[in-house]
């Protein structure tokens, strides 16, 4: 312990003794200092807050004189903005909507219902709105006419007409070549060959035994203006041929749309777009043909069944199959007007739509894409007419699949091969049209439906 010397202890005792006052008297001298010295430090943080403070708000303000690039008619979005937003947007729902009735004004031609009909009915069936049906005289009517009508499209090619020499349970009929006993054979003066078991199979779906209901007629008639179209594209192709024998295309096998033309997986998406067969014919006809039919037509695995396409036949494992296509069918689905519209239309991609996906798809109030298949033979030297005639049709066709030799299956023993081995459509000594290709080509049509400004937003009424 430090000891305090005695001279210095009477000293302490008094700064003990009045310690309080001194402190009271050193406080401030010490404290006042200090608080000068945080005042100043406070200070200087707020000014340095306040100026950052200010500099944010000044680069707010800025932005009222600015403009951004490419936007500068709308201003700052003030609530001026907002305004100019929603006119903006109806300048766009009125440009849209005046190209849709371009598309409509121009496919005007296209939508031509058959004269045949008579003019009570054309009068009725313009009148006809949304949701309406037609009286069961004129429902009739169209059961009786349409298989006339339809009856035409081989002479639109300039092919013979043999829609009813293939009956569902009559094989091949009583003549040549699928033909009726009696009939004449005028194929050899005609331009384009069409296989008899194709066109017979187009005019049963459109042969009903029962009264169709409206929306079965109007479904039906949009499907054959898509034929008609398919029709005028072969005519175009052909327009520079003298006969078959210099035809682009001489020979279809198959022409189809909609519902019969549609597949689960167009262009192959899942797999399997090169397939190869067997090089004996007994195992082709016993293996290939047992997995296609397990398989279905172009590897599909089955389709929702349509009321119009709904007769069916069943296999040995108890499913139903189509009668036409001879593609399995999901017997599942109700007989009734909605399942008319399963796979009779495609996305824009190709994709089949069904029922519920075409009465709820947006995109389906503005256009139907119809999926189309032609199938037959193509002087590969005009290829590219054929293709041509696909693009400056004045309706829109999407051609999104060229397959070359597609199933010889389709060919093997088939009315094209007997027509060649008669020597009909000659273009050389020995009767072969030496440049034809298999092909099949597969797509969709765009067919515009009537312009309706309620679906853009707009109230405009809907136009004819």
């Amino acid at each position: 312990m430090v000891e305090i010397p005695d001279d210095i202890r009477g000293y302490l005792k008094q700064l003990q003794k009045y310690h309080f006052w001194l402190l009271a008297l050193l406080m401030p001298l010490i404290l006042v200092p200090l608080a000068f010295t945080a005042d100043a430090k406070l200070l200087r943080e707020i000014d340095t807050r306040s100026s950052a403070v200010k500099a944010k708000i000044d680069s707010i303000n800025s932005i009222t004189r600015k403009t951004a690039e490419g936007l500068e008619e709308f201003g700052h979005p003030q609530p001026e903005w907002a305004e100019q937003i929603t006119k903006s947007n109806d300048a766009l729902r009125e440009e849209i909507f005046s190209q849709w009735k371009h598309l409509w004004d121009q496919q005007k031609s296209i939508r031509t219902w058959p004269a045949e009909l008579r003019s009570d009915f054309l009068k009725a069936i313009i009148r006809l709105k949304p949701g309406k049906d037609l009286s069961t005289r004129f429902r009739d009517r169209y059961l009786n006419t349409i298989r006339r009508v339809v009856k035409q499209l081989p002479e639109r090619i300039d092919s013979q007409e043999s829609m009813e020499s293939l009956g569902s349970d009559s094989g091949f009929g009583g003549g040549d070549f699928g033909m009726p006993t009696g009939a004449v054979d005028d194929s050899a003066d005609r331009t384009v060959f069409w296989d008899s078991m194709d066109q017979s199979e187009l005019y049963q779906s459109f042969y009903w035994t029962t009264t169709p209901s409206t929306k079965q007629i109007l479904l039906a008639q949009e499907e054959l203006w898509a034929y008609a179209i398919l029709c005028d594209v072969v005519v175009k192709a052909n327009n520079q041929s003298a006969g078959y024998h210099d035809a682009t295309i001489p020979y279809i096998s198959h022409l189809a749309v909609g519902y019969r033309a549609a597949e689960e997986d167009p262009g192959g998406r899942k797999g399997g777009r090169i397939k190869t067969t067997s090089s004996g014919m007994d195992d082709y006809m016993g293996m290939d043909m047992g997995m296609d039919m397990d398989m279905g037509m172009d590897g599909e695995m089955g389709k929702p069944l349509n009321p119009r396409f709904g007769s069916s036949v069943q296999g040995d494992m108890g499913m139903d199959y189509d009668e036409f296509t001879g593609m399995p069918i999901d017997s599942g689905s109700e007989d009734n007007d909605d399942a008319l519209l399963n796979w009779i239309y495609v996305d824009s991609e190709g994709t089949p739509l069904d029922s519920a996906t075409v009465a709820d798809s947006p995109d389906t109030k503005f256009v139907h894409y119809i999926p189309f298949c032609l199938k037959g033979k193509v002087d590969q030297r005009k290829l590219d007419l054929l293709l041509r005639a696909f693009a400056t049709m004045s309706v829109p066709i999407d051609v999104r699949q060229v397959r070359i030799n597609p199933d010889t299956m389709d060919y093997m023993g088939g009315e094209g091969e007997m027509m060649g081995s008669m020597g009909l459509g000659q273009d050389s000594e020995d009767g072969v049209r030496r440049y034809d290709l298999d092909i099949e080509l597969r797509g969709s049509i765009a067919l515009s439906q009537r312009p309706d400004g309620t679906a853009l937003g707009l109230e405009t009424d809907s136009q004819n």
